[in-house]
């Protein structure tokens, strides 16, 4: 097989593996001017949607030259090799939205970047905005953006209004009735085979019985759910004499 020195990196390489460096290299431009591109056309569409940059996003797109060692070929086609100090092009960086979202445990509303989405045909594709996988106009996305920032903030405020509701409720029940624990816990409500979770206040007593409570913005509450620990170990007979007195 003909044999050609390849001066830069100072080991000999076959004809073929010099025809697959020089496609490695030429991929990695084409590469890089392809996404180059295509972030410029991101950063368009979005401005000419109303989008601010450095306010409703950033461009960290870049490129850089690097030089490293590449595997080329496969041991499938018996032509595997290593090529030695390899210069190219890289990209780093992108275009990320800026929006908010209500982080629970700090109690504030953060930064949230956007960086996961896709864009074809003049379209965008972000789950993280549109809860699903429907491509949007530009426009249409800085709508949601935008509305992802007012929720946020509405987040916060709606639980700032719960959580004093539930102080309200907390202090009244412990007032009223200082023998029971007071405390507030998440609940399941099953729906068939479906649950979901909600917060309530629970009433827990020594004996093991306990009331648990709905509770509004307002600090009002009422009875979801009860437990008598008494009423549990009776006997058919003892509940059956528990019932006929209660007509009595």
């Amino acid at each position: 097989m003909e044999m050609q020195l390849n001066l830069f990196e100072g080991v000999i390489l076959t004809v073929e593996q010099e025809e697959m460096v020089a496609r490695f290299k030429e991929n990695k431009a084409k590469r890089a001017k392809t996404l180059q591109l295509e972030n410029q056309q991101i950063e368009g569409a979005l401005v000419e949607a109303g989008f601010v940059k450095g306010v409703d996003f950033e461009n960290t797109f870049g490129t850089k030259t690097v030089t490293r060692n590449v595997e080329l070929g496969s041991s499938w086609n018996n032509n595997q090799f290593t090529a030695q100090d390899i210069t190219t092009t890289e990209c780093f960086g992108g275009v990320e939205l800026l929006s908010k979202r209500y982080d629970k445990e700090e109690d504030k509303v953060v930064d949230n970047r956007i960086k996961y989405f896709n864009f074809e045909g003049g379209k965008f594709e972000c789950s993280s905005l549109t809860g699903n996988y429907r491509k949007i106009k530009p426009t249409t996305l800085f709508e949601k953006l935008q509305n992802q920032r007012v929720q946020a903030e509405y987040q916060m405020k709606a639980n700032h209004e719960r959580n004093n509701g539930f102080g309200i409720a907390m202090n009244e029940l412990k007032t009223k009735f200082p023998a029971a624990n007071i405390f507030k816990f998440t609940d399941y409500d099953g729906y068939g085979a479906r649950y979901s979770t909600t917060e309530r206040l629970k009433a827990q007593f020594e004996n093991g019985s306990y009331v648990t409570f709905n509770v509004s913005n307002d600090g009002s509450y009422r009875v979801a759910k009860k437990y008598d620990a008494n009423f549990a170990t009776m006997s058919s007979n003892e509940v059956m004499e528990f019932f006929t007195n209660q007509n009595k």
